[in-house]
């Protein structure tokens, strides 16, 4: 009858000892789980803020730009305006051929840097962009930076869309970084631009032979390029770039 007791009470003492460690495991598991909640919440938050500070950049860029396109517009346009009537009249004046040809070849390319200038404006300004077709748009930016360094290409693939306008603006700043990083950083001398459209996405890929970078880097950059390129896309869908040294660069 002894026996039999110390062994029921070895038995009750070893289940509450249990009962006791389990207790303090679940106490230690909601204690890191709040833990690993918490630490949670505020990356969360640190990342909102992160993405509001930068959409705010985006949004003083885009102001920025706007600005600028209207002074290029209302003020530099019309000075040039004036001297393009000046040359005109000074023609008009003189019989000397020498001269005429002169002031001929000034006004033609007066003329054309007024064309230049009253696209770069509206490619500024966003409001060109969104009224014409996305690969018109992709196209007149490739023409800004063809020369005999660089070559740049684009190809259209799929049955052509509408895109929104806002995502279109978008997609095109993302462009424009993407280009003036490949040939001010990268030194690319060969740029490949691919618009795909598809039933239920539209992809842009933007390819250089530059001397590309470690993309372990570029997580840890706090360049404003790369995070409004990344912020830019993920408002958009997906995002990758895949570069390496001496391996030119490739962005989807």
């Amino acid at each position: 009858m002894d026996t039999t007791r110390i062994v029921i009470i070895l038995i009750l003492g070893s289940l509450m000892l249990l009962v006791f460690v389990l207790f303090i495991v679940l106490i230690l598991f909601e204690y890191r789980k709040r833990q690993v909640r918490h630490i949670t919440e505020k990356m969360e938050l640190r990342q909102r803020y992160n993405d509001e500070v930068l959409k705010t950049q985006i949004e003083v860029q885009e102001q920025t730009f706007k600005y600028i396109a209207e002074e290029l517009h209302d003020n530099i346009a019309q000075m040039l305006s004036l001297v393009k009537i000046k040359l005109y009249k000074a023609r008009g004046k003189t019989t000397d051929e020498q001269v005429i040809a002169g002031l001929d070849t000034g006004t033609e390319l007066l003329s054309k840097t007024m064309d230049d200038l009253r696209t770069l404006s509206h490619t500024l300004s966003g409001g060109l962009i969104t009224r014409i077709p996305f690969e018109k748009s992709l196209e007149n930016e490739l023409n800004y930076i063809r020369d005999e360094e660089t070559q740049a290409t684009l190809t259209v693939s799929g049955e052509t869309r509408e895109i929104a306008p806002d995502k279109k603006l978008m997609a095109f700043r993302i462009l424009q970084e993407s280009i003036n990083n490949a040939i001010k950083h990268g030194k690319a001398r060969n740029i490949l631009v691919s618009l795909v459209y598809k039933t239920d996405v539209v992809t842009l890929v933007i390819e250089d032979d530059g001397t590309g970078f470690d993309t372990e880097l570029m997580n840890a950059s706090n360049g404003l390029g790369l995070q409004n390129m990344r912020l830019r896309a993920n408002m958009l869908g997906r995002f990758s770039i895949v570069s390496g040294k001496q391996r030119g660069t490739t962005l989807r």
